[in-house]
């Protein structure tokens, strides 16, 4: 399986921009019409055609990381790519091929069309625990107001922009519309904090817990309840960890990432008579 990431030489945490940037630079070094590396030039090409996709990107990084559990397709995981074309858009597009005479006649320009519109949608990390459906009404750049149903998949990573075909702009109805660009806002919520796919909160107990042990029960973000053991000599700032309670990975297969629980240990203040009771322990 290709490390689209080596690939592309950004790192797994890269973002659209970083990625995007990677492609462009290896596109114009490798392009063949350039003297390039034309099988550098498919590598990265099919590299960014499937970092750039957010279903994509997902199914890919679940199974580079968990190829041996996905019932062994791993190896032969495979995306089509798209056109060059598609990436860089038409000024970009000229300023490369400019000068390089009759080569750029290979290429058709994208047709021009009506606008792209760009919307802002908030959620929960709570509410992507399963994928979820929401109606949108949307007010466009011609006065009309569209309802759009917006499926919401499972665990999706904060700002990732859904792109709807032909639900954007129309005004001027002989040319093609545009399209709608929804970006997803995630917010932390129900006292846990979001970390790529795991999920951190904390926990107070007492000296006395720590030193004893203790169990207690958290309500994760399904509201399901789980029952916490505290080990004996627990000290202050120990993480608990909780495999597979965390975000969703992949829905379909069931895979989570996990759930890291903070100790915090609150010492009681104590009366004269209670300390002279416990300082021979």
């Amino acid at each position: 399986m290709k490390d689209y990431y080596k690939v592309l030489g950004v790192s797994e945490s890269a973002s659209p921009s970083e990625i995007k940037k990677a492609f462009r630079k290896l596109a114009v070094e490798h392009h063949p019409d350039r003297g390039g590396d034309e099988k550098k030039f498919k590598e990265a090409n099919e590299a960014y055609d499937t970092l750039k996709d957010t279903t994509k990107k997902q199914e890919y990084d679940t199974m580079k990381r968990f190829g041996s559990r996905s019932r062994g397709k791993g190896s032969n995981f495979k995306f089509t790519t798209g056109g060059f074309d598609e990436f860089f858009g038409g000024d970009f597009f000229e300023e490369f091929m400019s000068g390089m005479g009759p080569t750029r006649q290979r290429y058709r320009q994208r047709p021009r069309g009506n606008k792209d519109v760009s919307i802002r949608i908030t959620m929960s990390i709570k509410e992507i625990m399963t994928s979820v459906k929401r109606t949108i009404s949307v007010k466009l750049p011609s006065g009309r107001e569209e309802i759009v149903d917006v499926k919401i998949g499972a665990g999706i990573q904060n700002g990732v922009v859904l792109k709807y075909v032909g639900l954007g702009d129309d005004s001027n109805p002989n040319l093609p519309r545009g399209n709608l660009l929804i970006r997803v806002t995630i917010l932390d919520s129900d006292g846990f904090t979001r970390r790529g796919n795991d999920l951190w909160t904390d926990k107070k107990i007492n000296a006395f817990e720590a030193i004893r042990g203790t169990e207690f029960s958290i309500k994760d973000l399904q509201d399901n309840v789980v029952k916490v053991k505290v080990p004996a000599g627990t000290q202050p700032g120990s993480v608990l960890h909780l495999k597979g309670k965390g975000m969703p990975v992949h829905e379909n297969l069931n895979i989570k990432g996990n759930m890291y629980i903070k100790i915090h240990i609150i010492i009681p203040r104590l009366s004269k008579e209670q300390l002279n009771k416990i300082k021979d322990l």
